[in-house]
């Protein structure tokens, strides 16, 4: 079975940058920061102040989930979901879960209204 076109080693550079991994850059570092790193990092190697910082802008997740998800299923259920491109889906999407954010955590974080434009952004680009 072939690898998702995300796993594949080259990627195009104009439209997509292949992820990093974290923990190469976890092994990197040398062993006294790696012992500070580690005494602040919950499981999965998120650390603790992403997290508190993430809540403070974004509100809680299950208040995210909740919003985002509505948004999503009535989105979903208008007449004109099924005559959209993945790109304008998936920019809806985006949008949807950026205005959870907006109405759950802080509404004024420039990031959230800058990332809401950006996927418009993204739509219009490919608008004839």
């Amino acid at each position: 079975m072939p690898s998702p076109f995300f796993m594949e080693e080259e990627m195009d550079a104009t439209t997509f940058k292949k992820p990093f991994d974290v923990s190469q850059i976890a092994e990197d570092l040398d062993d006294n920061i790696k012992n500070v790193v580690k005494d602040q990092m919950l499981p999965g190697g998120i650390t603790k102040a992403l997290l508190t910082d993430r809540h403070s802008t974004h509100g809680s997740f299950e208040d995210n989930a909740r919003i985002s998800q509505g948004l999503k299923e009535w989105m979903r259920g208008s007449p004109g979901w099924s005559k959209l491109t993945d790109v304008e889906r998936e920019a809806m999407d985006m949008i949807a879960l950026k205005f959870s954010r907006v109405l759950s955590g802080k509404s004024l974080e420039k990031q959230h209204w800058e990332d809401i434009v950006g996927y418009g952004q993204l739509v219009l680009n490919i608008c004839v």
